[in-house]
């Protein structure tokens, strides 16, 4: 029993306990939006475009150009105090938890997830349309009400991949400090969204280099999710050629199909229509598939938690 205890105490299993904390910390810890540190990026963010974009006035490459040194702007300071803090840190360890912690921000998401599916049951859209606002770019005041479970569980999927997974496997890969860049420059990509006509090209350079970071991690993500709901249904759909046109539609195809729900269609963002190809399942969508798209994002958090598991008990009995 004691040797048990000091092999999951090595050193191999370590960052392995430090994520699991933080999972939890995140999950369960009360933090109001305005209080955390991701927010301060994005009041930053659009200061920082009100004051340097003008559509009207510049042309296209300006505007590709004005975004690079935006993005450079704002993010060379906070890399560079983050290096600084790290280094300077007398407990690095405690160092990268708090900015995985900070990195990590997810939970609003299923929270606003819950909120439309209560709202929708009891047939209060306007209530489910706001709360779903908060979760979506699109707009929302003309959505049906299966048409705003299609949006919620779209934005549930990516956000896992690109805002959860992500953040996870740049912390995997660089510690803490380049998870919580990785998500500052994730949310400077929402800001200047390339969907918004006004950001078409001023959002294109972070999009291009967000497209990167988030290439890898988001297919292992989708993939977790396929392992947790449905392996024969979503190894299908990796053989299909949607899946392979972008990285939104190899997420939404492969989870779309191991749940057997369809996914995509036109959507709408300041008043312009937006078609996506259609994907995933054959089944339309119903209210219940909210709790469902719930429950598998949560058994894929278990799945790479015991995968990475796993891998920690390998590295200790090669390291003997």
């Amino acid at each position: 029993m004691h040797s048990v205890i000091n092999t999951l105490l090595s050193e191999q299993f370590l960052p392995f306990w430090v994520l699991l904390l933080i999972i939890f910390t995140e999950r369960y810890l009360p933090w109001p939006d305005k209080y955390h540190p991701i927010s301060f990026i994005k009041v930053l963010a659009m200061g920082m475009q009100a004051k340097v974009l003008s559509p009207e006035r510049s042309p296209f490459g300006q505007q590709k150009l004005s975004g690079a040194l935006a993005c450079i702007v704002l993010l060379l300071p906070f890399c560079a105090i983050l290096v600084v803090f790290k280094y300077l840190s007398e407990y690095p360890v405690f160092f990268e938890a708090i900015m995985l912690l900070v990195a990590l921000r997810f939970q609003d998401i299923p929270k606003q997830t819950n909120r439309v599916t209560a709202a929708l049951a009891k047939q209060q859209k306007m209530l489910a349309r706001h709360a779903l606002s908060q979760i979506v770019l699109r707009e929302t005041e003309k959505m049906s009400p299966l048409g705003m479970v299609k949006a919620n569980i779209e934005s549930l999927l990516l956000r896992y991949s690109y805002q959860y997974c992500s953040v996870v496997f740049w912390y995997l890969l660089t510690g803490g400090v380049g998870a919580l860049i990785y998500r500052l420059i994730y949310e400077l990509s929402l800001c200047w969204n390339q969907k918004l006509v006004r950001f078409k090209y001023f959002g294109q350079p972070i999009r291009n280099l967000v497209n990167i970071l988030q290439w890898f991690p988001s297919k292992l993500a989708c993939l977790s999710v396929v392992l947790a709901v449905n392996i024969s249904q979503g190894s299908r759909a990796l053989f299909q050629r949607v899946s392979y046109q972008c990285s939104h539609l190899f997420i939404l195809n492969l989870c779309g199909a191991s749940l057997g729900i369809e996914l995509g269609g036109p959507a709408y963002y300041e008043q312009q229509k937006v078609r996506t190809r259609k994907c995933g399942g054959n089944r339309p969508i119903i209210l219940v598939d909210n709790s469902r798209a719930l429950a598998a994002i949560n058994r894929a958090t278990w799945v790479w938690l015991t995968l990475y598991f796993m891998g920690c008990a390998l590295s200790f009995l090669f390291s003997r």
